[in-house]
């Protein structure tokens, strides 16, 4: 079973929404995927269940022992599953800051919690884009990591910020584990438009991350917060448009790449 985080440390960039397509666009293709929302805002579980989803999640499993079968949430998506934060999970990654309670050996929380899941061929973690526990121990656990990025100004600083955190806990991976280092296995240019500024930084993007970049860009376009009301993956509201297009065919390049082709180009 494979495993990604999808993750920026900047916010605002389509991380959600590329979680959420992943996922759909994924179990188009075959590919049974449980999408977990680690992120307390619960806007990958919005994407499915505009009304909300279970207040049992994640954190429940992570509190409580909650089993992922009594957690885990069906969508009208043949093929996905979502995991839906629970609504203690803010008190989860505190608890990881701390010596005591989930403090304690919290690098491995997230990775021992994967460990229990079966019956999926993907496991998508939406991450917060804060620096937390939570989602330090999320990069301990997955092999590999997405990076969403959307072409402003800022776009970089961000992502290199994350390319630190990314390293430092590969290393730390190698060292004391037998997990191997943590591979970027894509980045993908969200929101783009026709601007002089969203040329200029996907230029700089690829020029940056070379063949990491997916080639096509996901367009800006107000599908997406059309799909995103009505709890449907654009992939699914939207097949024929441009922004479900790069998102397929992201999909399927990132499927076809495998884990192991993402690792040799793996930080650290």
């Amino acid at each position: 079973m494979r495993s990604v985080a999808v993750t920026n440390a900047k916010g605002g960039v389509g991380k959600s929404t590329s979680a959420i397509n992943f996922a759909a666009a994924l179990a188009e293709q075959g590919h049974r995927t449980l999408l977990v929302d680690a992120d307390p805002s619960g806007n990958a579980t919005l994407g499915y269940f505009p009304t909300g989803g279970s207040i049992i999640g994640l954190a429940d499993m992570l509190l409580d022992g909650v089993p992922l079968a009594e957690a885990a949430l069906a969508t009208d998506i043949p093929g996905v599953d979502v995991l839906p934060p629970g609504d203690r999970l803010g008190v989860c990654s505190d608890q990881m800051g701390s010596s005591q309670g989930l403090g304690q050996g919290r690098e491995f929380r997230i990775r021992r919690l994967l460990k229990g899941v079966i019956g999926y061929d993907l496991v998508i973690l939406d991450t917060s884009p804060v620096q937390t526990p939570l989602n330090v121990a999320i990069l301990y656990a997955v092999s590999e990591v997405l990076i969403p990025i959307d072409p402003c100004v800022a776009a970089l600083a961000g992502v290199r910020a994350l390319e630190v955190l990314i390293r430092n806990v590969s290393e730390f991976r190698q060292e004391f584990t037998d997990s191997g280092p943590l591979a970027i296995s894509g980045v993908l240019i969200t929101r783009a438009d026709r601007t002089l500024v969203s040329r200029q930084v996907e230029a700089e993007v690829r020029a940056y991350f070379g063949p990491l970049v997916y080639q096509r860009v996901v367009p800006a376009s107000v599908k997406f917060r059309e799909a995103y009301a009505r709890g449907i993956p654009l992939v699914k509201y939207d097949p024929y448009g441009g922004g479900a297009q790069a998102y397929l065919e992201a999909a399927e390049v990132f499927w076809n790449r495998g884990a192991d082709s993402a690792n040799q180009l793996a930080v650290g």
